[in-house]
């Protein structure tokens, strides 16, 4: 993998009720800085390419641009990013950006005032909030640089909700990444063409858009310049890593992205729902620096990525909650793939 996803604090000023935190469930945590920037760098020598910063909310962590800063000049042509809720001061993307900061993304957690409340588990000031994520997006805006927006579609109950936002980005230059709530598995793809059919009509066109450092993803435009992306492949399909074939996960297994994730604790962990395999990269930073974290890192993976043999012999002991029947040919990987989204073939 050469896409390193960043979990910088899981500390947040919101309580979405759908939040899986990136499989960082630990609230009010984070790694020191020094240890950050060491495995920061050790991604780096190892060939990543694409730093995303996560949380919780990063810019809640004060030396977030500093630790920008840093990465920035240990790999300078990468591309390093950020998602935000939005709910921080505006001010605070002067920072970021001034740091070496590329984009910024954000989670629409409720478009409206009344949705961005009713998705909170608990009590916050949600007209304060919704005004102060408002006046952070313009802030974004004004720099001209990619944006993009996440929604999460719980059902046909956030349809109006979402249709306003669709309606706000149409105009704009922001691409919509409507995603399906992990959490219930009624959704799909396929569901969240059809509810986009519902609201928008069939598209103008639609354009598959390859990631080289993650996956292929679908976009959907529309005659009013309404940009939509869908994430339409399933990592749990795909069979990256040697765990895969006979992950007992594998069928519940709907993530639309290709990488890894440094939690707060400092582990490297493969797979949001497997928090068993994983590696320890600022303890080999600890104690051995960034060449030894390095070596850590290419053993971990040597190990640890599906090479495309019969696993049915695979040495590695299985792991507390595996499976270790590792059966079938692992080289040759179907994809399955939602229909087209079309009047023909809409249900």
């Amino acid at each position: 993998p050469t896409y390193l996803r960043v979990v910088a604090t899981t500390r947040c000023n919101l309580k979405c009720a759908y939040c899986h935190g990136e499989g960082d469930a630990y609230a009010g945590g984070q790694l020191e800085r020094g240890l950050l920037d060491g495995c920061l760098e050790v991604g780096a020598v190892a060939g990543v390419r694409k730093f995303k910063f996560l949380g919780g909310d990063p810019l809640v962590r004060a030396d977030l641009p500093d630790v920008v800063a840093r990465l920035r000049r240990v790999a300078p042509g990468a591309d390093i990013s950020l998602i935000t809720a939005g709910s921080q001061r505006a001010d605070k993307v002067d920072a970021v950006f001034d740091a070496g900061l590329d984009r910024i993304n954000f989670s629409i957690h409720g478009f409206t005032v009344a949705a961005f409340a009713a998705r909170q588990s608990r009590k916050v000031n949600a007209a304060k909030l919704h005004a102060q994520r408002a006046e952070f997006i313009e802030r974004v805006l004004s720099y001209g640089r990619q944006c993009k927006v996440n929604y999460v579609y719980t059902g046909a109950g956030d349809e109006e909700d979402l249709n306003a936002l669709l309606d706000w980005a149409a105009p704009l230059p922001v691409t919509v990444n409507v995603l399906d709530d992990l959490k219930n598995e009624s959704l799909s793809c396929d569901a969240l063409c059809r509810a986009l059919l519902r609201m928008r009509g069939e598209p103008l066109r639609e354009e598959k858009c390859p990631d080289p450092d993650s996956m292929e993803t679908r976009h959907f435009i529309w005659g009013d310049g309404l940009r939509v992306e869908i994430k339409h492949k399933q990592l749990g399909e795909m069979l990256a890593y040697a765990a895969c074939p006979g992950c007992e996960k594998r069928r519940q297994c709907r993530e639309g992205i290709y990488a890894v994730r440094l939690m707060h604790s400092g582990k490297l962990q493969l797979c949001m729902d497997r928090p068993d395999i994983s590696l320890d990269l600022a303890r080999a930073v600890r104690e051995g620096g960034v060449r030894a974290g390095a070596r850590a890192w290419n053993e971990f993976f040597k190990e640890e990525m599906n090479d495309g043999k019969n696993h049915t012999g695979y040495y590695r002991r299985a792991r507390r909650g595996e499976n270790d029947r590792r059966n079938g040919d692992c080289k040759i990987v179907r994809l399955h793939l939602p229909q087209r989204i079309g009047r023909g073939n809409a249900n």
